[in-house]
């Protein structure tokens, strides 16, 4: 019995492009040998393996190959090269539209879904119930598909996939047209199948869901396999090599702000915008929450003057315990003694989401800045350069 779950070998898939219908035809009686095509590589020798139980992101920008990569593991597109094995039932919520027939009713499809998946239709009249009650669209279940708004049928995608009881569920950014509560439950369902030794493959641009939630990733470029890895390390180095497409901006960097209808934050504010090296930075967090919530995190991240990350701060990853979560105001305070930034001026962004930060509930980016100035040891040079001063001391040896 086979240890991995996926086995993709050698994967390419690739589309001939044509200027005109003319070409195509040319392309079709050419006796020469001549071609009138030229050859795009959706994806191009890839490789890699997922293990049994274990949770694989895909992390890429736009048109790097991630949904075309699915497809192929899902077996809805077939390989130009290579080939996939999975070893378990695969239920997979793709993007919006795949695999549901737009002319038939929710019930219908759900029906259909199931009967591909290899089950009978007594088995999915036992589990319909549940399906129903987890997609939540009430008599819209026997409307035709086609009259769903895209939330309705994600609901509904979403839940006729986990209901199959499949050995590996993947999921791409279909699920973000969800709002926040659905969002939520799906989560939920998510870490239930983690906690079972599920394989799941997890494709978002979201990278505190890949690090906090995927055990592996791997990552993908212009159609080709650049790395493949631990989650939290991966996402590390694809964040240093966006950030490297970005030129660096001296100007302001502009305020941007998320509330969610579960969570807002009113407030954040420092004890002063202006300090020096080894001075006690607080930072207040005002926020409110209009329902109550299982359990809340908070995250205060801190940027330099082009958007770089300095340094980030997490009450899940500080354990210290979940923030309050019930409904209602709360404040709450991030205190940096005897801080050890350089020279610089410095972004505050604030976060509150789930107790692993894969759910954003709401975020106030770049809410404020402050500036630090560095002192001068006695000869007159200052105490370090860079951005930290980290804790160090000097002994002689001999």
């Amino acid at each position: 019995m086979s240890i991995n779950a996926i086995e993709v070998q050698n994967l390419t898939k690739t589309y001939r492009l044509y200027q005109s219908p003319k070409d195509r035809l040319r392309d079709l009686i050419s006796l020469s040998g001549r071609t009138f095509h030229h050859e795009f590589h959706a994806l191009h020798e890839v490789s890699f393996t997922v293990a049994k139980g274990q949770t694989l992101g895909i992390i890429g920008q736009n048109g790097s190959g991630k949904s075309t990569l699915l497809k192929m593991i899902c077996g809805v597109l077939r390989p130009t090269v290579g080939r996939v094995v999975a070893d378990g039932r695969i239920a997979a919520l793709l993007e919006l539209g795949a695999g549901f027939n737009p002319e038939f009713t929710g019930r219908e499809n759900v029906y259909m879904n199931g009967a591909l998946m290899g089950l009978r239709r007594a088995e999915m009249r036992e589990r319909f119930p549940a399906i129903e009650r987890f997609a939540e669209i009430g008599p819209f279940i026997d409307q035709p598909v086609k009259t769903y708004s895209s939330g309705m049928f994600v609901r509904l995608a979403f839940a006729a996939a986990i209901h199959v009881d499949p050995d590996i569920l993947i999921v791409d950014e279909a699920l973000s047209v969800g709002d926040m509560y659905f969002q939520e439950r799906c989560l939920e369902k998510m870490k239930e199948f983690k906690k079972q030794q599920k394989t799941i493959v997890f494709v978002s641009h979201s990278l505190p869901s890949i690090r906090n939630f995927c055990d592996v990733a791997i990552w993908l470029d212009k159609a080709r396999l650049i790395e493949t890895g631990e989650a939290s390390l991966l996402c590390e180095k694809y964040q240093a090599f966006i950030r490297s497409k970005v030129q660096s901006r001296h100007e302001d960097l502009e305020c941007a702000t998320y509330m969610s209808e579960s969570a807002e934050i009113r407030s954040v504010k420092i004890n002063r915008p202006n300090l020096c090296t080894d001075h006690d930075i607080g930072v207040e967090i005002e926020y409110v929450l209009h329902r109550p919530l299982a359990e809340v995190s908070l995250a205060v991240s801190i940027a330099d003057e082009s958007g770089k990350l300095v340094t980030l701060y997490n009450t899940a990853r500080d354990e210290f315990g979940p923030v309050p979560a019930a409904a209602g105001e709360h404040m709450v305070k991030l205190v940096i003694p005897n801080n050890d930034f350089l020279s610089g001026k410095y972004y505050i962004s604030v976060y509150l989401g789930d107790e692993i930060m894969m759910i954003t509930y709401a975020k106030v980016e770049h809410a404020l800045s402050y500036v630090i100035q560095t002192p001068r040891s006695k000869n007159g040079l200052p105490i370090a350069e860079g951005a930290f001063r980290s804790k160090h001391c000097w002994e002689i040896l001999q």
